[in-house]
């Protein structure tokens, strides 16, 4: 019996590198133990990463990503809150590494999913440096926290 030896070749494929997408709720399971570990940095005692991923599948939020070198190199989460006045996107969970490849690109994804969905604001809920790194915001406001005993 004759038995044919196959090579297959693997590349590269650069279509794949420097990718910021919104992921879809249905997606999620392909992921998430890549976000998972990005998200939980930026965690505080407000939410625990299973009600970031129960919000996410539930469509209550969004998960934004970019992806480099065939894996999650970043990931922020948004929701979209309903105020009397305003329909406002909201950042409030980001991490990763390589802040310089994704910021901007990410930025205009998000924005361009808040126009969609007829918001007219963004806000941004994180920390002081986050004012440096983000063009075209400013500081409204300060939240100060207190854990009451």
């Amino acid at each position: 019996m004759q038995v044919q030896v196959t090579q297959i070749k693997t590349s590269h494929t650069p279509l794949l590198d420097n990718v910021v997408t919104r992921v879809p709720s249905e997606d999620l399971e392909f992921i998430w133990s890549q976000v998972a570990p990005l998200i939980e940095k930026a965690l505080d005692e407000t939410y625990s990463i299973k009600d970031i991923l129960y919000g996410l599948a539930n469509d209550r939020m969004q998960l934004f990503i970019s992806w480099n070198d065939n894996r999650v190199e970043s990931a922020v989460v948004t929701e979209i809150a309903q105020y009397p006045q305003a329909k406002v996107l909201r950042y409030f969970l980001a991490g990763g590494r390589n802040l310089e490849n994704w910021l901007e690109r990410i930025q205009e994804k998000i924005e361009k999913f808040a126009k969609q969905n007829k918001c007219t604001y963004l806000e941004v809920a994180g920390r002081k440096g986050w004012v440096r790194k983000l063009k075209g915001y400013k500081m409204k406001a300060i939240i100060l926290s207190k854990e009451i005993k």
